[in-house]
């Protein structure tokens, strides 16, 4: 029997990471899969590097790391850029260069941010005019049929779901360490929401062909996190971290 604890979406938010890394510990798990967005966000993007160089784990980019990167060549139009970046180190910098888009794990895993050929879409969720919906059986075979791995993890959206295809393989999201729930303005306005505070992860434990899968949400101090983001003037940020949904205010 194996186990892995698959983490995403981290965001900068160092308490709710420490609070997972801690649960992680306690369980006994080894192997930390650990599927990218770090820094981004209205937190603390170096403490959240110092955490996971004391956590070894398997690491790709997501979308908001390849756009720190970006940011250094062309002017971004994220708000809280330039506080990120000034806060993270060369040695952090550095680390992020060196992160592969996908990878695979044991024969059995397949990771990504987003999806396979896109850190910056959705493999689960389709967005429309009338709102978020995930996708089908057929179309998320169609979507991964050129995969063999029977495991496919992707984070990206913050949403915790597991997506059983009736070709046997799994579509696991673990949902967000440290953002449970943002406001989305492309093509449609749309929320992508949680419903709770707490710090998203999963545990996956294969024994055999058998394959069981545990969503954990993780209590951690989210009243600070959100003070921290209030204080670095994110308010939508700071009442995203403390109910995991939209408020009313951002309801139109």
């Amino acid at each position: 029997m194996k186990q892995y604890a698959i983490i995403s979406d981290i965001h900068g938010n160092a308490l709710a990471l420490a609070a997972v890394l801690k649960d992680i510990k306690a369980r006994n798990i080894e192997t930390i899969i650990n599927l990218g967005d770090y820094f981004f966000g209205a937190l603390e993007p170096e403490a959240t590097a110092d955490l996971l160089r004391a956590a070894p784990m398997i690491c790709i980019s997501g979308n908001t790391d390849r756009e720190i990167l970006e940011s250094f060549t062309k002017k971004s139009e994220k708000a809280d850029m330039e506080r990120v970046v000034a806060d993270l180190s060369d040695l952090s910098i550095n680390w992020l260069k060196m992160l592969p888009n996908t990878t695979t794990v044991d024969d059995l895993i397949f990771v990504c941010h987003g999806t396979p050929e896109s850190d910056n879409e959705y493999l689960l969720e389709k967005v429309t005019q009338y709102g978020v919906f995930v996708y089908n059986d057929e179309e998320l075979i169609a979507k991964t049929t050129h995969i063999k791995e029977r495991i496919i993890l992707c984070g990206h959206s913050h949403v915790n779901r597991v997506v059983y295809l009736s070709n046997n393989k799994i579509i696991l999201n673990p949902g967000s360490v440290g953002l449970p729930a943002y406001l989305g303005n492309g093509e449609y306005r749309f929320a992508m929401e949680s419903m709770t505070p707490h710090a998203k992860y999963a545990i996956i434990t294969v024994d055999g062909n058998a394959i069981s899968i545990e969503q954990i949400n993780c209590a951690y101090d989210w009243v600070a996190a959100s003070q921290q983001a209030k204080a670095h003037g994110n308010a939508n940020a700071a009442k995203f971290l403390l109910y995991g949904r939209m408020p009313k205010d951002l309801r139109v």
